[in-house]
């Protein structure tokens, strides 16, 4: 069975009537002027309009920036005059470019739905306070025509002031897939990432890609493009360089095969994922081809170059190929392998493809606590009696820090200190919403053991412990940064609550209660 994209269509359903027999008499057969299989179709049709309708209307309650403009609609805004960037302009306009005259577009890749709102913003909220140099862009795909007018015009009242390089660029729907005979068998979103990136490299205004050559001017194929996911908090700039060795953590299988040290054509880079080989196990030839270099690639290449995952690092040039061949291969991997990793496996068998080793870097993201093959090396030498006060302000100059901090687990110390991102409630930006509570400045050596709401009580180790507590640290204070900032510029300044009060554990609890008792 062959898969491939689909454009979002209607679904449609069909029912069962049941006849019933009538016994005849001498009175003619009265003929109904609708029939009733109509009548059934109209019923249930309108039920369904109704419960999508409040379903939309819903999501976009639970949605902070939907609720925000349906409430300032009616209320008083902010004028543009009154907001304020931590940029001058003469530092956004010398962030063009990096010290070395190099332009950088950093990207992340979104669906419209209420959940990636408040990560979009994180994203561009910790872009411009570490001075990300280069460009800034949020693809978000499939959005429907109120969606996209609802968006655009956040982006354009919330964000734009931010910096001039930040950008949001809509694309079409990638995420439905069908068979061969046009039938839908599901929706997988991360399809969303190599299409949506591909999208972008191809229409982007700051890329100016000739779509009738399929080229770039010779002034923008050698820039660079980091891709990340929308759950990442940068902590310092990502750049091409990673000759620095105090930054920089190599895993020591690594350490005789250096592809490079910076970024150029023909060199990408990449973070270093735990999946290993493990798409070589997929029928390879069968999603690139029986000529195909990818092929030919034996297990300790895939483990050394390929496997890849974000931020990825790459040319303009390279990053353009990459999508071509990762939009080819990724329906073919999905079809094989129809699970979450499934783009991440179709991005490694496409840098196989087109003969692309990558640079594997473990320091470019911390994420799970458990992992040794992250940046964690350069946390677990902060002072434990530090690591909380460091992390709400990392700075790097102090202490050498990772890129980014990919919040996509769950972290947690004792039973009051707890952080998922599924969990965080839809209200954060709201002007009277309270802010969340500081962790204690000594929470890495206060407990020995994590008990997550819901949960069990489990020991831990003061390593786990050291490193839930940079985790925690650092993400309730980006959030409360970026809450902040964000209601000092859309809220009248009586309306914003600046009390650090609330709990997500409390809230956690709130919402189990409110489930069970509906």
């Amino acid at each position: 069975m062959s898969m491939r994209r689909r454009s979002r269509n209607e679904s449609e359903s069909d029912g069962d009537l049941t006849k019933k027999g009538i016994k005849p008499n001498n009175h003619p057969k009265i003929q109904p002027v609708v029939p009733t299989l109509v009548v059934a179709c109209l019923v249930v049709s309108i039920v369904a309009i109704g419960v999508l309708q409040n379903y939309y209307n819903s999501s976009r309650e639970r949605d902070p920036f939907g609720a925000i403009v349906q409430r300032q609609q009616h209320a008083f805004q902010l004028p543009e005059s009154q907001k304020h960037s931590m940029l001058s302009a003469e530092e956004d306009a010398r962030l063009e470019r990096d010290a070395d005259g190099i332009r950088y577009h950093l990207v992340f890749s979104t669906d419209c739905s209420p959940y990636q709102h408040w990560q979009s913003y994180l994203v561009y909220y910790s872009a411009m306070k570490v001075h990300q140099p280069g460009h800034v862009t949020r693809i978000a795909s499939g959005c429907d025509p109120m969606e996209a007018a609802a968006m655009t015009d956040w982006f354009n009242r919330e964000v734009q002031y931010m910096s001039t390089r930040f950008h949001l660029q809509l694309t079409p729907h990638f995420s439905d897939v069908k068979n061969d005979k046009g039938e839908s068998i599901g929706d997988y979103k991360f399809f969303n990432k190599p299409f949506g990136t591909k999208y972008w490299l191809e229409h982007s205004p700051q890329l100016q890609f000739d779509l009738v050559r399929q080229q770039y001017s010779d002034s923008i194929k050698d820039d660079i493009v980091i891709l990340i996911d929308p759950d990442m908090g940068l902590m310092r700039p990502i750049t091409r360089d990673f000759s620095d060795t105090r930054e920089t953590v190599i895993g020591a299988t690594r350490q005789n095969h250096i592809v490079t040290t910076k970024v150029g054509p023909g060199k990408p880079a990449a973070q270093l994922y735990g999946f290993g080989a493990q798409w070589l196990r997929l029928d390879v030839a069968q999603i690139a081809g029986e000529d195909s270099p990818a092929v030919k690639v034996t297990t300790e290449e895939a483990r050394l170059y390929y496997p890849i995952g974000p931020p990825y690092i790459a040319t303009v040039y390279d990053m353009h190929r990459l999508s071509v061949k990762w939009t080819e291969f990724v329906p073919r991997v999905y079809e094989q392998f129809p699970h979450l990793l499934a783009e991440m496996y179709g991005a490694c068998i496409a840098a196989a493809h087109l003969e692309l080793p990558h640079q594997i870097v473990n320091s470019l993201m911390i994420s799970d606590v458990g992992v040794a093959e992250e940046g964690w090396p350069l946390i677990d030498a902060i002072p434990s009696n530090e690591v909380c006060e460091f992390a709400r302000d990392p700075d790097h100059s102090k202490h050498a820090v990772p890129s980014v901090v990919h919040l996509c687990q769950r972290y947690s110390v004792g039973k009051e200190w707890f952080f998922s991102k599924r969990r965080m409630p839809s209200d954060i930006y709201n002007c009277e919403t309270p802010l969340f509570a500081d962790p204690p400045a000594n929470l890495a050596t206060l407990y020995d053991f994590k008990w997550p709401p819901n949960g069990k009580k489990t020991p831990q180790s003061k390593i786990e412990s050291h490193r839930n507590a940079y985790m925690l640290c650092y993400l309730y204070g980006l959030v409360n940064e970026a809450a902040l900032f964000y209601k000092q510029n859309s809220c009248l300044p009586e309306t914003i609550n600046r009390q650090k009060t609330r709990s997500l554990v409390d809230f956690f609890s709130e919402a189990e209660n409110t489930q069970k008792e509906d």
